[in-house]
């Protein structure tokens, strides 16, 4: 039996690595503590060395070149030996072992089921931290229910907690904006833009346009274009249709895409505020004698084809909305859906008679019209009867034109 020092004495020791260590015949880099040249470099110089674990560096496995890599390399190297021009190199933005990012998708490795279809857009442009909390406030889940407790709205509860950002959607402060950062917010698709005034200093949020980068300034007309600038000069067309700013719709040149429309001048924006989304001003000077008599009216076409009629008076938003690669994003797996605070919604036919009107049997409800759990028509039939004089043409006509 071998014996080894400890700050108890002399006692004996079973451990082959630890008799090693008596006699001095262990390696130093296993079995001994560093030194201070190689504490310095060590990954725990930072922090608290622990004598047992081991120092011994993982297994580092290659992956060799595919069929296709040696065919790319050969035509590279016969390009060489011509004298030709290389092509461009093509490179992922990042890649490690769970995903990579193509284009601007960030697309999810087949590590595991939930994960093997899952992609959104990149989000490194946003900002890491969190909102300002004097610019928003906490949002309580209500399961869908109302103030009786009684589900009012259904396929609704749980999920992760929000803070509901206060978006600045009127635009009333005149003056340039400087934008500081662009943030994530979980209560919409499109992303946000935090301003911050050049005069008065004070922060606000806006819906990000597409385009739009930290250190850029945008303004708001919303009471109409000044004939000079702070220069003392008019202020040039191309400074006035710049994405990000504010203007009245009979202040804005007729074709500009637009996003957060207004539908009354006194009103917040309405219209276009999703990611991707925007509208084209057709035509403005128009006078309906069936709507408002007397009020200048502007034709704006929406992303559904859908042609209505808007107050010229109406304040829009320069530019279309950013995240436009929203629409390619795939959840993966519901437990995203879960997050979001979306419950699971159960077909009509798979329920019991009592609980539903093509609830029972065990085949399909052929010549039976789609209804609600209440017995309304659904899926087509029109629920508004009133007239909507300020739509010019309806989606669905809009659609079959092409």
């Amino acid at each position: 039996m071998s014996f080894f020092a400890s700050h108890r004495g002399i006692i004996p020791s079973t451990d082959p690595k630890r008799r090693l260590s008596a006699l001095g015949l262990a390696p130093p880099s296993l079995f001994s503590f560093p030194t201070a040249a190689h504490s310095a470099t060590s990954p725990t110089a930072s922090g608290c060395f622990n004598p047992n674990h081991s120092q011994i560096r993982t297994k580092t496995i290659r992956k060799g070149t595919s069929k296709s890599q040696r065919r790319y390399f050969r035509h590279i190297e016969r390009l060489k030996a011509r004298g030709e021009p290389l092509p461009p190199i093509r490179r992922n933005v990042l890649e490690n072992r769970f995903w990579k990012v193509v284009g601007n998708m960030k697309i999810y490795k087949n590590v595991s089921p939930g994960v093997k279809h899952r992609r959104h857009p990149v989000r490194f442009h946003l900002h890491k931290g969190s909102c300002i909390r004097r610019l928003s406030i906490g949002k309580r889940s209500k399961g869908g229910r109302n103030r009786t407790g009684k589900i009012t709205v259904r396929h609704q509860g749980g999920g992760h907690k929000k803070r509901l950002r206060f978006v600045d959607f009127h635009r009333e402060t005149p003056g340039p904006h400087e934008v500081v950062r662009l943030e994530y917010d979980p209560n919409r698709t499109a992303e946000l833009a935090l301003l911050r005034n050049l005069s008065t200093n004070e922060f606000s949020y806006i819906v990000r346009p597409s385009g739009l980068q930290p250190g850029d300034v945008v303004s708001s007309y919303r009471s109409g274009i000044p004939e000079f600038g702070d220069d003392g000069e008019p202020i040039p067309k191309n400074q006035l249709i710049q994405r990000g700013n504010a203007l009245r719709l009979r202040d804005i040149p007729v074709g500009t895409l637009i996003h957060c429309i207004g539908l009354r001048p006194d009103g917040p924006a309405q219209l276009c505020r999703s990611a991707g989304s925007c509208g084209q001003l057709i035509s403005t000077g128009v006078f309906n004698a069936s709507g408002t008599k007397g009020v200048e009216l502007a034709q704006i076409r929406l992303s559904s084809k859908e042609v209505r009629l808007v107050p010229a008076d109406c304040v829009a938003t320069i530019g279309v909305v950013g995240n436009e690669d929203h629409q390619n994003s795939v959840m993966g797996k519901a437990g995203v859906n879960r997050r979001k605070g979306v419950r699971p919604s159960v077909r009509g036919i798979a329920m019991n008679p009592v609980d539903h009107p093509t609830g029972g049997g065990y085949k399909s409800k052929g010549n039976k019209a789609p209804r609600s759990p209440w017995g309304w028509l659904t899926k087509g039939w029109k629920t508004v009867r009133r007239s909507r004089w300020y739509i010019v043409t309806p989606r669905w006509k809009a659609r079959k034109q092409g």
